[in-house]
C-alpha cells in the first residue's frame, strides 16, 4: 500500500511539471481593475502556443461571431478579460498533463473541463459570481490526482483503470489496490504547487464535502451531474442525482435560493457546459 509519505516523494522524483507562469500571471492581472488588453497580450507574447489555443477557442463554435478572427488583440476583446483567464487556465492545464499512462486523457479532461464550466455557470446562479473563477478552477483540477497516481505508480494504476472498467468506482478501486486515492494524492499535488488552502480542500473532499461548505459541495455536484452525461465508467452508466435529495445541493444553493431555482434552466446550462467542454478540449489538446 502506498502512504503519503511515499506519494510526496515519487513526486519530487518524477518532477511533474507545475503550471505555467503565464497562468499565474494571467489570474492576478485580470483581478486588477486597471488590467488593459496590452498587458494581457504582453503576458501572452510570453507563450506562443497558448496565445494560439486563445485565438483558436475565439474563432470555435463556442465564441465565433460573425466571420473569423486572426489577430489576437480582437480575440481577447471577444473572449472578454475574465475568460481569457480562465480558459487560459483550463487550456495550460491541459496541454501540460495530456498524457496519460494508462487513463484515457482526453475523456479526464473533458469531464473535469465540463465540471469547473458546470461550477462556475451554478456558481453564478446561487449569487456567488465572487467564487466563480475558484469555482473553475477547483472543478478543473478536482480530479488531478489521478493523473499523479497514474504518472507516479503506473504498474499499480494499471490494475485501477482494470477494474473501473469492469465495474468498479475509481475511489473504491484506488483505495484497495493503492490504499490512497486520487483526492488526497490530488490535495498533495496541488500543495506542493502552493495553490490556496481552500482549492486544496475542494480536491481532498470532493466525494465528501462537510454539510455547510460551499465549494466542495459546489464541486461534488457539479462531478455528479457531468458523470450522468459523461460517465467515467460503467459504474457511471445508470447514474441519477436527485437534487432535492442532496445534501450539496442545499448546502450550494442555501436558504431562498432553492425556491428561485429554475431545474429546466440548470439543465440545460449543464448540457451546454458540457458541449463546450467536449469542444473546448479538442482545441486544447491541438496546442
Amino acid at each position: 500500500m502506498i502512504t503519503r509519505e511515499q506519494f510526496s516523494a515519487r513526486l519530487k522524483a518524477k518532477s511533474l511539471p507545475s503550471l505555467p507562469l503565464t497562468v499565474v500571471a494571467l489570474g492576478q492581472a485580470v483581478q486588477d481593475e486597471r488590467c488593459t488588453v496590452d498587458r494581457i497580450l504582453a503576458i501572452l507574447s510570453k507563450d506562443p502556443p497558448l496565445s494560439a489555443t486563445l485565438l483558436r477557442l475565439a474563432n470555435s463554435a463556442m465564441y465565433a461571431g460573425e466571420g473569423s478572427i486572426l489577430d489576437l488583440r480582437k480575440a481577447i476583446l471577444r473572449l472578454g478579460f475574465d475568460a481569457v483567464a480562465i480558459l487560459g487556465t483550463g487550456a495550460a492545464v491541459v496541454r501540460t498533463f495530456r498524457d496519460g499512462a494508462h487513463l484515457d486523457a482526453l475523456r479526464l479532461w473533458q469531464h473535469s473541463v465540463a465540471v469547473g464550466l458546470t461550477a462556475k455557470g451554478i456558481c453564478t446562479l446561487a449569487r456567488r459570481r465572487g467564487q466563480a473563477e475558484s469555482a473553475f478552477l477547483a472543478g478543473l483540477l478536482h480530479d488531478i490526482g489521478k493523473i499523479a497516481l497514474d504518472t507516479c505508480f503506473p504498474d499499480a494504476y494499471a490494475e485501477v483503470v482494470q477494474r473501473v472498467a469492469a465495474g468498479a468506482h475509481y475511489l473504491d478501486a484506488e483505495r484497495a489496490v493503492l490504499g490512497l486515492d486520487h483526492p488526497e494524492a490530488g490535495a498533495l499535488l496541488a500543495a506542493s504547487w502552493s495553490f490556496p488552502q481552500p482549492i486544496v480542500d475542494v480536491i481532498r473532499d470532493h466525494h465528501q464535502p462537510k454539510d455547510g461548505e460551499f465549494l466542495p459541495s459546489l464541486v461534488h455536484l457539479s462531478d455528479l451531474l457531468v458523470r450522468t452525461r459523461v460517465p467515467m465508467g460503467p459504474a457511471d452508466q445508470h447514474l441519477m442525482v436527485a437534487l432535492g435529495d442532496s445534501p450539496a445541493f442545499h448546502s450550494v444553493m442555501a436558504g431562498a435560493l432553492e425556491k428561485d431555482l429554475d431545474i429546466e434552466r440548470l439543465t440545460f446550462s449543464i448540457d451546454d457546459e458540457v458541449d463546450h467542454a467536449l469542444a473546448f478540449v479538442e482545441v486544447a489538446f491541438q496546442g
